[in-house]
């Protein structure tokens, strides 16, 4: 998904014109490497023992998706596309400053380009390659509606927020202001009876929601996930606050802003939450990546070990978080280009470390990570600037926060609370 929001901002900074397809029956294309037998199909069966040898990829067949994937990835070399290195499934086309992006999900296609002549000819090149639909303006894409006018972008999933709520009966619930109690941590839910119902399936459904179109619930959805191998009647109560949450917020979209002149820049926001689960003490680290001050990635994720002080908690967020932000330089330098990198930090004895060369006594243990940070700033030209805690954005993904923070880092993070 950052891959795809990334594309989708490069479409609106560059004026780049838009296209959406799918491929029928796109697991049939594959050819087969090696030989394969399966049973006679129900319909088909001649009485005897004999077995059918696949001349095809099949629905079913373990090998078809990368085969159709093959498939694909051969045809757009044979039209002179190059294969990201950094992510297989989006292609580049540049010539005579012209520039066409393709980003393959499975068997949906978005296509990008700057010359729309340039982008039919390619989309007519597929069709009579493949069985495809016909081609239409990107106005949805992996079901998020895709609203272009010539200032902004809007993203949201309002009609996937309807069915789930219908699917768990909650069409007519009572809404809430916040997906969670402020401060709120998985030990809050664990001391309950055990509950018996569908709590996997509705992790599933919200965490979708979550990494495409709504920050806002990922840290609700991951505190009450780590609930998920016994399942409490508390965290399912907690659940359907998250349901009742969207249920007044459905309206709620990501709102990316078409800037006059692109800077082009990317700012990485990074926050941690220093040991407030009782249960384990591990620390909370979250990130958000913007490109062009939009939002292309945001991360919610417990620590694996237990950190002495917050320090320690925000130099292991900071060294996760260049990871991200080192694939993410990858990709957009192979499709666009940048500008200068920030990241920023609300947490000054963590500034201070990563940009002191002297290590503190007490920070020794972390040596190979603050190794890593600073070289990787300095290689890669990257500045750390302090942001102060009421602006910083990776709160979001840190802790549960109260109606007034979380609106006011929401519009901080591009999402408009209203049509």
């Amino acid at each position: 998904m950052p891959s795809l929001r990334l594309v989708l901002v490069l479409i609106l900074q560059e004026n780049l014109h838009s296209y959406v397809m799918d491929v029928k029956t796109a697991f049939l294309n594959g050819d087969l490497d090696e030989v394969v037998y399966m049973s006679q199909p129900q319909g088909y069966d001649d009485g005897t023992r004999k077995v059918c040898k696949l001349n095809k990829s099949l629905y079913g067949l373990k090998q078809a998706p990368r085969q159709w994937f093959h498939k694909f990835q051969q045809f757009m070399n044979k039209v002179k596309f190059k294969q990201s290195t950094s992510d297989p499934c989006i292609f580049i086309r540049k010539e005579k400053g012209r520039k066409i992006i393709i980003c393959l999900y499975v068997d949906d296609l978005l296509i990008a380009g700057s010359d729309p002549d340039e982008v039919k000819t390619v989309i007519n090149l597929l069709q009579n390659e493949f069985e495809m639909s016909k081609s239409a303006p990107a106005t949805e894409f992996l079901g998020i509606r895709l609203v272009f006018t010539p200032t902004e972008l809007k993203l949201d999933q309002e009609e996937y927020i309807d069915k789930m709520l219908k699917r768990f009966n909650m069409s007519d619930c009572k809404p809430c202001s916040t997906p969670l109690e402020p401060k709120c941590t998985s030990a809050d839910f664990a001391n309950s009876e055990l509950f018996e119902g569908p709590f996997r399936e509705l992790i599933g459904s919200l965490l979708y929601l979550a990494v495409t179109t709504r920050p806002d619930i990922l840290f609700s959805v991951n505190c009450l996930s780590q609930l998920q191998e016994k399942p409490t009647v508390a965290a399912w109560t907690g659940l359907k606050r998250i349901l009742r949450y969207l249920k007044g917020t459905k309206n709620f979209k990501l709102v990316y802003k078409k800037l006059h002149n692109p800077n082009f820049n990317i700012d990485l926001y990074v926050d941690a939450d220093w040991a407030s689960d009782t249960t384990d003490r591990k620390s909370v680290s979250g990130h958000v990546l913007m490109f062009c001050n939009c939002p292309i990635l945001w991360c919610c994720k417990k620590q694996n070990c237990i950190s002495l002080s917050s320090t320690e908690a925000e130099i292991i967020a900071l060294s996760k978080s260049l990871q991200d932000l080192l694939y993410y330089k990858s990709v957009i330098n192979e499709i666009s280009r940048i500008n200068s990198i920030s990241i920023y930090e609300d947490n000054q004895s963590a500034f201070k470390s990563v940009t002191n060369e002297n290590v503190c006594g007490r920070l020794k243990h972390l040596d190979v990570k603050l190794k890593f940070i600073r070289e990787t700033l300095s290689n890669h030209c990257i500045s750390v600037k302090y942001v102060c805690t009421e602006n910083q954005i990776a709160d979001l993904f840190t802790k549960s926060l109260s109606k007034c923070k979380l609106y006011k880092l929401l519009r901080l993070c591009s999402v408009c609370m209203r049509d």
